[in-house]
């Protein structure tokens, strides 16, 4: 196990999040269910009443390790929204898209 993937994995449990994080980190599916076997074999992470949390093992070790790979600048965790960009147009010109390319849904 490489120690930025575990930590990627104890920063997902520890802030109870979704692991699509670790996947848009290029980390396979298969991958991060031995990643969470291998935490919970090292004693990292407890896995009771279908609740995965860390153990106090693992908040150690997180707190050790997370100085070397957390994020402090914001274009490193914030991703860019490339699907919802327009061309740019005039100040003065007013942008109104047409209902059926919204990406979100309209609330009536």
């Amino acid at each position: 196990m490489q120690e930025k993937e575990l930590y990627l994995l104890l920063n997902v449990i520890k802030q109870n999040g979704d692991i699509q994080r670790l996947v848009r980190e290029g980390i396979s599916y298969l991958q991060i269910a031995e990643l969470t076997n291998e935490a919970i074999l090292m004693k990292l992470v407890t896995y009771q009443n279908d609740k995965i949390e860390l153990s106090e093992l693992g908040i150690m070790k997180f707190e050790e390790i997370k100085n070397t790979y957390k994020r402090t600048s914001k274009e490193e965790w914030i991703e860019k929204d490339k699907k919802s960009q327009i061309a740019q147009i005039d100040k003065n010109a007013i942008f109104v898209p047409r209902q059926n390319e919204l990406t979100f849904q309209v609330l009536s």
